[in-house]
């Protein structure tokens, strides 16, 4: 588990706003051995905007004691123009929420009347740098525009960073949104690539472990007859179309639990198995832009190339589920 001698470990969580990043969001905050300082906002999975608007609808679900800042940080990638996965998540991001009605035909999710911070994502990033240096971690759980940008403003600063724990990327396994990348770094390769670079320690959770980890919809809504909560219905609310594209277009009904197997192994390393390599993003292939191309040859150049990315290869799903059920399902405000 992680270390909790001198308390619990300040992070940032920087997202784009989806389904599974709500479910990573929650697990964070309901996280003794975490201090979510600040929420970064990045465009991915849907515009800056909405996704900003998301993650404060997901606070106002989970009403942690001490909600976190929210920033807003880039609209577009780095060099490209911008690509999301509304067909995938919902058009706006989370599963669509408008279509749920209360009794009396009242809104579930009412719209709400709430803004995030006026500091922009990447001065709060810096500052957060230079205020907890080694001892911050940044979990990504979008495309990696946010960082690449802060370390591009400040290297020096971004730096001082202990690690980055990034989903993202697809070593040994195929893509997800083409047969040779993973969707966050098919969005920004050109930001991925600043950070594989970066002399940051970055440690890579991608489609090998996050394939393993399926949740399916039967679980779901099983919790939530078992504990009918506010949290327990938005997350059976929020995943619906997430997990009917799975349904159907791989036959499974449910949905891989990316994000949140971030969290997970940023709290307990443990769960996963990890390599360590030197890892490039391909920014200019016609058929393979945003593929993570790791070195794991048994000849490899480790004195021009030094490993500079932890990649996890395997993941302890045993341990993992009760950690994921724990955090998310449980009333929240505890910590």
């Amino acid at each position: 588990m992680s270390d909790m001698s001198n308390g619990p470990i300040p992070i940032i969580l920087d997202t784009d706003g989806g389904v599974d990043d709500a479910m990573a969001i929650i697990m964070a905050l309901n996280a003794p051995q975490l201090d979510l300082k600040a929420i970064t906002v990045v465009a991915g999975n849907i515009e800056v905007e909405q996704a900003a608007y998301n993650v404060l609808r997901v606070l106002s679900i989970a009403q942690p004691n001490s909600p976190p800042l929210v920033a807003k940080g880039c609209e577009r990638p780095l060099v490209r123009p911008p690509f999301n996965a509304a067909g995938i998540h919902g058009a706006d991001g989370l599963g669509e929420l408008h279509r749920f009605k209360d009794a009396g035909d009242t809104a579930r999710y009412p719209h709400l009347p709430l803004t995030p911070s006026s500091q922009n994502a990447i001065d709060v990033l810096l500052e957060a740098a230079r205020t907890y240096g080694e001892t911050l971690t940044i979990i990504t759980l979008g495309p990696l525009t946010n960082i690449a940008t802060a370390i591009q403003r400040d290297a020096e600063t971004m730096q001082r960073v202990g690690q980055i724990v990034t989903m993202g990327g697809a070593v040994t396994v195929p893509g997800n949104i083409s047969a040779a990348a993973e969707f966050n770094f098919f969005v920004d390769p050109d930001a991925a690539q600043v950070v594989m670079e970066s002399g940051i320690p970055v440690v890579l959770v991608g489609l090998d472990v996050a394939m393993k980890a399926p949740l399916p919809r039967q679980a779901v809504e099983d919790n939530l007859r078992r504990q009918p909560t506010q949290v327990a219905q938005f997350i059976a609310d929020c995943t619906e179309i997430y997990m009917a594209f799975y349904r159907d277009n791989e036959g499974f009904h449910g949905c891989y639990v990316h994000d949140p197997l971030a969290v997970g192994i940023m709290i307990d390393r443990g769960l996963a198995q990890t390599e360590r390599v030197h890892l490039v993003v391909e920014t200019e292939g016609r058929f393979t832009t945003g593929m993570s191309l790791a070195d794991r040859r048994d000849r490899r150049d480790e004195a021009g190339n030094p490993p500079n990315v932890e990649v996890c290869l395997d993941v302890d799903t045993e341990r993992f589920w009760p950690m994921f059920d724990e955090l998310l399902w449980q009333p929240l405000g505890n910590h």
